[in-house]
């Protein structure tokens, strides 16, 4: 408020010294006082507040006449507001009301998306001017003054302790190139910051936005920082994948998705990015680059903000993960077998099962039995055979011209009549043995 009293103080000064001439009792004649303001009008002045540079003879004639009707006090001459101040002027009752409803029909219109729905509704010619600013400040006053009935009550939050909450977004990044591909093509940054230290857990620039690739980025932020209790996402494709919530699940981690159109809800996550679009992006060459490439500048970029202090927790986010980690879970061995595929099938009577058309055979024992079949996509003939939870081993891919010259494997059910039923679970003992071994039988049907 200081300044702009100041302001227009100094604008009152300046006026007066334009005018003061006319105003100090020198009696001029009618030809001296006309020649004076036209050689006014002519001078180029800085005025206060004002990127003008020149004054009419009108404009001075005006201040005189205020300054006298003022009472010949300088706070005549300052500034006044405007009378249809916050009126807008240039936009009518049916733009203004139209304006409104389109708001209100969804927030997040833009100004450039409500002009262009006026103009399809014919509330605005495809030829009339409209000034984006002043819908703007409209939109604003609107927000501003107005008390919403639908008001939602969001609250600041953080998690008491390190690796309570995860939060994971993607942003679309600069076009890279990738090894294999003959043109640039688009990245997608992956980030998964920890909610009470604001620690990057992970991030990393992705060829595409799927579900692999987010598979991939929380194996590599669970080896490195174990496991958190809950993974909060938005409701996006690759979040919404039963294997995400089997592999979640199977570690002990709550799977928990944000309301659709609400952000807020990630502000963490959201900020972060900010800072990568602010600082990171326009430090980037004009060209792109190859998809390591950019992924090494992006690593060192993580390590200063973790190791740079935040300025909401008043210390470095390494610092306060670290001070925390007596609540932290480690990763499981073995955590690669959590991120496996995982389907089921029915063993065929040749005690064969299909997995991404490559055929497989399994223990005889498993005929009829549905079983579940454990592998890595990028490993699809490694395949990992469980039944009620139990560890078959390994499926042995089908040769048609090896079977022709082994004999067969009746298994211990089918030859015994005291066999368990279907019913009762399978275990190692009641097999016998290891699962691939066949009971030989010698020519007069006894065992050999």
């Amino acid at each position: 408020m200081s300044d702009r009293i100041d302001l227009a103080m100094q604008v009152a000064t300046f006026r007066f010294g334009l005018i003061a001439d006319f105003v100090t009792g020198t009696k001029l004649g009618y030809g001296e006082k006309e020649r004076l303001l036209a050689e006014k009008a002519t001078r180029a002045y800085e005025i206060p507040g004002s990127a003008k540079t020149r004054v009419s003879r009108a404009t001075m004639l005006s201040w005189i006449s205020a300054y006298r009707k003022g009472g010949y006090k300088i706070e005549a001459l300052t500034p006044k507001a405007r009378a249809d101040r916050g009126s807008f002027r240039s936009l009518d009752t049916t733009l203004r009301l139209a304006i409104i409803g389109l708001k209100e029909e969804n927030p997040y219109y833009t100004v450039p998306v409500i002009i262009k729905k006026l103009r399809l509704a014919k509330v605005l010619g495809p030829d009339d001017p409209v000034n984006k600013a002043t819908i703007y400040r409209f939109i604003r006053q609107q927000k501003f003054n107005r008390i919403s009935d639908n008001a939602v009550d969001r609250r600041r939050f953080e998690s008491e302790h390190s690796n309570q909450v995860w939060q994971c977004d993607v942003l679309h990044g600069p076009l890279v190139f990738i090894d294999g591909l003959p043109a640039a093509r688009k990245s997608y940054l992956m980030a998964i910051i920890d909610d009470h230290s604001r620690l990057i857990v992970h991030a990393q620039f992705y060829g595409a936005e799927t579900f692999e690739a987010l598979k991939e980025a929380l194996r590599q932020a669970i080896s490195r920082r174990g496991i958190p209790q809950k993974f909060y996402v938005d409701n996006g494709a690759c979040y919404r994948s039963e294997q995400l919530e089997r592999i979640l699940a199977s570690l002990g981690v709550a799977l928990t998705h944000s309301r659709p159109y609400m952000p807020q809800g990630r502000g963490k996550i959201e900020r972060w990015f900010k800072n990568v679009r602010d600082s990171f992006l326009p430090m980037l060459p004009p060209t792109s680059l190859p998809l390591l490439a950019l992924n090494e500048r992006l690593d060192q970029f993580v390590d200063d903000y973790n190791n740079r202090e935040h300025s909401t927790i008043k210390e470095t986010p390494y610092q306060r993960y670290r001070r925390d980690l007596s609540c932290v879970r480690p990763a499981p061995e073995r955590l690669l077998d959590y991120f496996r595929r995982h389907e089921y099938r029915r063993v065929k009577k040749d005690r064969t099962v299909q997995v991404q058309s490559r055929v497989f055979e399994v223990p005889v024992k498993l005929i009829d039995r549905t079983v579940e079949l454990y592998f890595h996509d990028d490993t699809p003939e490694d395949v990992e055979v469980m039944y009620q939870g139990l560890s078959f081993g390994r499926a042995v891919p089908l040769s048609v011209t090896v079977n022709a010259k082994v004999g067969r494997d009746y298994g211990e059910d089918t030859l015994r009549p005291k066999a368990p039923p279907p019913s009762t679970p399978l275990t190692p003992e009641l097999i016998g043995g290891t699962l691939f071994d066949a009971v030989v039988y010698g020519k007069d049907g006894d065992e050999a």
